[in-house]
């Protein structure tokens, strides 16, 4: 989880609220990536190597499916049609992912890994702009419970099995960071996204973002 943004962190100089869509848009999408994140990490799970890696990543499918639960009940509150609602971001969301896919158990863990990670920070940061009490819940279901060290630690044991693998896996990490950005960037709100002065206040929260990513790679000893 991001530290509390004091007068030195570079997202505390723009208003990050300002970026935020509707409360049912942020729900909508968020939503749809919790379903996401745990249908890939089910599909890892039942990919693994070993019997402990499957164990310990099927748990970090459960918090991501308890997530979802948890806003997909949020959403039901703000709109009338919970289906209907998560339709418009569903292709845009599959695009993404189909540019994340690999035939290789261990990218895909990676991906996991990441995406966890940068989407949980980016949605931590954006959900300032959502009405005091909802923003307090949200950023309490977004909150780390244990499955990034969860996998962290699948993906350090894979490490420590040959060396080869680092390299592979820091540079898919890599490669996954610029299309990672593009899927945060859907979830801002349509004025936002229409306006030609995006790029500046996004520019410092994704520079906050990034400094936890590299920190989480670098758990890892891993190069971001």
């Amino acid at each position: 989880m991001l530290p509390s943004r004091g007068s030195g962190s570079p997202a505390s100089k723009v208003n990050v609220g300002d970026l935020a869509p509707s409360a049912a848009d942020y729900l909508a999408g968020a939503t749809s990536l919790q379903a996401t994140l745990a249908s890939l990490l089910t599909r890892c799970a039942n990919e693994a190597w070993s019997s402990v890696d499957s164990h310990d990543v099927f748990g970090a499918a459960a918090v991501a499916m308890d997530r979802y639960r948890s806003f997909h009940d949020l959403l039901a509150d703000y709109v009338d049609d919970v289906p209907a609602a998560l339709a418009p971001g569903r292709e845009k969301l599959a695009a993404h992912m189909a540019r994340f896919h690999s035939e290789r158990w261990y990218e895909n863990v990676t991906t996991s890994y990441v995406l966890t990670g940068f989407t949980r920070d980016f949605w931590h940061l954006l959900a300032e702009g959502l009405p005091h009490t909802l923003s307090t819940r949200v950023q309490e279901i977004v909150a780390d419970r244990g499955d990034e060290d969860v996998m962290a630690e699948v993906i350090g044991r894979l490490l420590a099995s040959d060396e080869r693998y680092r390299s592979r896996v820091s540079l898919w990490s890599r490669r996954l960071v610029g299309d990672v950005m593009l899927m945060c960037r859907d979830a801002l709100s349509p004025e936002v996204l229409a306006s030609q002065e995006t790029e500046a206040p996004l520019e410092p929260v994704f520079t906050e973002v990034l400094a936890q990513h590299t920190r989480r790679l670098d758990r890892l000893g891993l190069t971001a």
